[in-house]
Parts: C-alpha cells; sequence; structure tokens
C-alpha cells in the first residue's frame, strides 16, 4: 500500500487527497513501533499541509506516545502546538479514525466494521464483494472469496 501511495501522482487536489487518506490508512496496519513512527510522521506531514489541523493533531500525539527521538519529538511538539490553534479540517476525507476498520487489498479503501467483506482464503486479506472471484492481490495465487477446507492431515492418510 505504502509503495503504491508513493508511485500516486500529486498534481492535483483530488490526487493529494487520496496520497493523504492511504497514509492515514497505513497508520492502522499492525507496525513495529520504529516503522509506525515512520508512518505517523508521513500522515502528520501530509495533513498538516493539507491544512487538516484536527486529524495532525491525531498524528502528532498517538507519535509522540510511542517515544520517538528527541529531535522528532521537539519537531512533533512544535507542529502540534501549531494545530491545537486551529482544531479544523480544511479538506473532507474519507477516513475515520474512531471506528475501526480492515483495509481493502485491492483498492485500498477502507471497510468499516460491520460492512460486507470477502476473505482470501490463504493469507486472511480483507476485501470489498465486487472483487469476489478475482485473483489476490497479496498471494497472487488464490481466488478472493472462495470457501476451501485447507490442509488437513491425519493418521489414516499415512498408513
Amino acid at each position: 500500500m505504502e509503495k503504491v501511495r508513493k508511485e500516486m501522482p500529486k498534481e492535483t487536489m483530488e490526487q493529494q487527497k487520496r496520497i493523504a487518506e492511504m497514509a492515514a490508512y497505513f497508520t492502522h496496519c499492525n507496525l513495529q513501533p520504529v516503522h509506525l513512527i515512520l508512518t505517523l510522521r508521513t500522515a502528520l506531514n501530509l495533513f498538516f499541509k493539507l491544512k487538516n489541523y484536527k486529524t495532525a493533531a491525531s498524528f502528532a500525539r498517538r507519535l509522540l506516545e510511542l517515544g520517538p527521538r528527541p529531535e522528532v519529538a521537539q519537531q512533533t511538539r512544535k507542529i502540534l502546538a501549531a494545530c491545537e490553534k486551529t482544531q479544523t479540517d480544511a479538506i473532507e476525507l474519507k477516513y475515520d479514525e474512531h471506528n475501526p476498520f480492515d483495509i481493502c487489498a485491492a483498492s485500498y479503501v477502507p471497510i468499516y466494521r460491520g460492512k460486507p467483506v470477502v476473505k482470501c482464503p490463504l493469507s486472511g486479506a480483507c476485501y470489498l464483494p465486487e472483487f469476489k472471484g478475482t485473483v489476490c492481490t497479496v498471494t497472487q495465487v488464490t481466488e478472493v472469496g472462495k470457501d476451501c477446507i485447507g490442509l488437513r492431515i491425519s493418521p489414516i492418510q499415512f498408513r
């Protein structure tokens, strides 16, 4: 997802919004703290540049909770102070940090809890229902939404 975000064009405001959304979604992936610090810094900077100060402040708080290096913490505190002066978001984005979600592995959009989802039988990657029957983008070998039993091993097989 991060690779796709970095390769996206940045000319129009719509493209910049999509890049910021993807950066925000990536901060919810289960990463090690050192990697999460990097993704939070990226999202923080993108949202601050878009004048989405309320959401940027939330990324700054999450970043400070992880205990980054002193120089990173100092820079983050400065951005947080600037964001807290203006607690508004200038641009409406498709991102709700308080509502738990999975990320569609094909379209990189959130699938909020309670919405229909289909999964890859091997990797467990989540997809929107419209991707059922396609090849999984994660494994490149399985069919999305296919029900299968999986590998069963029993002592009877080895007689």
